[in-house]
């Protein structure tokens, strides 16, 4: 059992989302320079690079959120917390992540209704479906809302 809990603690810790931002920064880098080089030494350009790279900076903003909830960095006034208790400033933090926990799951679930509506319009540039930039609301809620309740199932050794 020890070794399950081991590979699973492991399994977990996978910054997925941290690589999720790593690729999605580089594609963005590759779809830019592409478009400055053809641009200023070609005298052309594509008509779709700044729409995709627009989507993708929001897709890294989305899924970013999955990765401060997993680093427990996201920004919060703590003055509070300053002024409590170590008893009362762990309910209070406890507190704080159910009812992030319950907005998180409300703006994924309702992502799917969103999906549907947009479905069928096609983006301007690139006429891609608008579901799939909208997708990341979906992806990055999830996995934010993941990360909070592993964040608790299996917490970090101490």
């Amino acid at each position: 059992m020890t070794e399950f809990v081991s590979n699973l603690r492991r399994l977990v810790a996978f910054p997925i989302e941290d690589y999720l931002g790593i690729v999605i920064t580089f594609a963005i880098l590759v779809v830019m320079s592409t478009q400055v080089f053809l641009r200023y030494v070609l005298n052309d350009s594509l008509i779709w690079s700044d729409e995709l790279s627009r989507y993708l900076l929001i897709a890294m903003a989305f899924i970013g959120c999955a990765t401060g909830i997993r680093k427990r960095c996201h920004i919060r006034i703590d003055v509070i917390d300053l002024i409590l208790p170590e008893r009362a400033r762990r309910t209070l933090a406890v507190v704080i992540d159910a009812i992030v926990l319950f907005y998180l799951g409300y703006i994924f679930v309702m992502s799917f209704e969103i999906l549907g509506i947009f479905a069928r319009q096609p983006s301007t540039a690139m006429g891609v479906s608008m579901a799939v930039p909208y997708s990341v609301i979906t992806i990055g809620f999830g996995l934010a809302a993941l990360r909070l309740i592993l964040n608790y199932a299996l917490p970090p050794r101490e």
